[in-house]
């Protein structure tokens, strides 16, 4: 993880080595082992320090003969491997609050490039980072109601 985090480059190995995270997570035998595993190891840092780097240049939604640059697909697989650990985690949640990564989502979704009526046409992939950045929010929004929760009731 320290190597794709010092990596001043994303490359084809940084897409390759965060697609051999996402399949780990989502698989119910193991996730229970790789999920503290792979926030021990900073993958929500990791994928913070991808989206800030990447997330808000326009350049991300263009495509060259039919295939999405090798920086949009490393937003794409860390934030999908993000979005799938927060559905298993919500120390994983709890991390993203804690680092801003929540903020860095919202500010996302606003800016005008994110926004159908600024943006000529529709684009798939637009949709596919919506869809991720808000599957992220609400998990974390789902998160937090469920830590006040607990929090108050230990008060009580």
């Amino acid at each position: 993880m320290l190597r794709l985090y010092n990596n001043s480059s994303i490359n084809r190995q940084t897409v390759s080595d965060l697609a051999f995270f996402d399949p780990l997570i989502t698989d119910p035998e193991v996730q229970s082992q790789i999920a503290p595993r792979l926030l021990s190891l900073g993958i929500i840092e990791l994928c913070q320090h991808i989206c800030r780097k990447e997330l808000f240049h326009e350049k991300l939604f263009v495509q060259t003969n039919k295939e999405l640059s090798v920086e949009t697909r490393a937003v794409s697989t860390c934030l999908g491997c993000v979005v799938n650990l927060t559905d298993i985690s919500a120390d994983a949640c709890r991390r993203i609050i804690d680092i801003g990564l929540h903020k860095d989502m919202f500010s996302f979704l606003n800016l005008d490039s994110m926004d159908p009526s600024k943006v000529p046409k529709s684009c798939h992939v637009r949709s596919h980072f919506a869809d991720s950045a808000m599957s992220l929010a609400y998990n974390v929004i789902q998160a937090s109601q469920q830590f006040l929760y607990f929090y108050c009731a230990a008060l009580c």
